[in-house]
């Protein structure tokens, strides 16, 4: 099942309001239940994390390990990713161990 995309300023203010943290040295992992039955991703990173490409290289590494963690994951959740400047740095297996790694800790896996 593919995951579905948090967009509007609200879904991200309930997220952060209602939801918990997970912290890394490169991410921040915010997550709450939501009302539907899948999962949804939004991002959120800073002109200061670095420009357009390496924020929109952050993106795609971490939607795509996102992707491939959705079947360990249990469903109706909303996600938020904060990245944080050291990211710029990961590539796409360690964004993938440090995703694995968030989601045990906040007993997010099935």
């Amino acid at each position: 099942m593919a995951c579905g995309r948090l967009k509007k300023s609200w879904e991200f203010k309930q997220v952060y309001r209602f939801g918990q943290a997970l912290v890394t040295r490169n991410v921040v992992l915010y997550f709450c239940t939501n009302s539907i039955e899948g999962n949804r991703l939004g991002f959120s990173i800073s002109k200061k994390v670095g420009g357009s490409v390496e924020r929109h290289r952050i993106k795609r590494i971490y939607r795509e390990a996102f992707h491939h963690l959705q079947d360990m994951l249990k469903k109706g959740y909303d996600f938020v990713i904060v990245a944080r400047k050291p990211a710029v740095k990961m590539d796409y297996f360690s964004a993938k161990e440090e995703l694995l790694s968030l989601c045990k800790k906040g007993k997010l896996l099935k």
